[in-house]
């Protein structure tokens, strides 16, 4: 049996929920879901977010994750081995308990080292340096398109001329008064990054578990509760033995 994907896991525990209870989850969540991503959406999501993309290992990548020669970290090769595994971001975050920004930074270092490959979505490679620290505000938000080079380019400019004088502005704040972007732009930006740091642990005892395909969360409790029951039993019946072999009294 295959260790089934935790992220996987995690919806199945939404998911078998009784539908009564899942409508109220939809309902309390949607209105607040919707007016806290739209506006991310707009900016930071192209055709997919980052969380679903697949990190496409190398033949560099494969030889290196045999042999080791660089002598990297354990983290790094646990990286390589669950892009071996096709797992998305969001799989590979879960399943080591990492934070997005500690999967992008890895990400970000694998490219730089060739042993995985460039991802085709640029606006996406552009998120996940931004996360790793690769890569400045002004610079994403060129990437993504919200200004172009010039703009940036002036933005620099100014930046430069207010450090002359003994000012100390970011970037950002200069952009917003050229015009160029606005402070909700901003604000979502950094604050995804900030979101990016949290780290998400599922509960333990289901993200170890093995399923078959067939298998639901509520099969494997319900399992497992049999399998509490008899070893409960047996331990009746090793004490019961005992109590007779040292001739113990209740």
């Amino acid at each position: 049996m295959e260790l089934q994907k935790n992220s996987e896991l995690f919806l199945n525990n939404i998911y078998v929920l009784p539908l009564w209870v899942r409508q109220v989850i939809y309902l309390k969540t949607e209105q607040k879901l919707s007016e806290e991503l739209d506006e991310f959406l707009d900016l930071l999501n192209p055709k997919e977010p980052i969380q679903f993309l697949v990190p496409k290992i190398t033949f560099k990548g494969k030889m290196e994750l045999d042999e080791r020669k660089y002598n990297l970290s354990d983290q790094f090769y646990t990286f390589l081995d669950n892009c071996l595994s096709n797992f998305d971001m969001f799989e590979i975050t879960l399943r080591n308990f990492w934070t997005l920004a500690e999967t992008s930074s890895i990400f970000v270092r694998a490219v730089e080292k060739e042993l995985i490959e460039i991802p085709k979505c640029e606006s996406n490679y552009a998120i996940i340096q931004f996360l790793a620290g690769k890569i400045r505000t002004g610079e994403l938000l060129k990437r993504l398109g919200k200004i172009d080079v010039m703009q940036l380019e002036n933005a620099i400019r100014e930046q430069k001329n207010r450090a002359n004088t003994g000012g100390n502005t970011k970037i950002a704040q200069i952009m917003i008064e050229l015009g160029y972007i606005t402070e909700k732009d901003v604000k979502i930006v950094l604050l995804f990054k900030e979101e990016s740091k949290k780290r998400f642990i599922m509960g333990l005892g289901l993200a170890s578990l093995k399923m078959d395909n067939q298998e639901t969360v509520a099969q494997v409790y319900q399992n497992l509760q049999r399998e509490l029951k008899r070893l409960e039993q047996e331990n009746r019946i090793l004490k019961a033995r005992l109590r007779k072999l040292l001739n113990i009294q209740e």
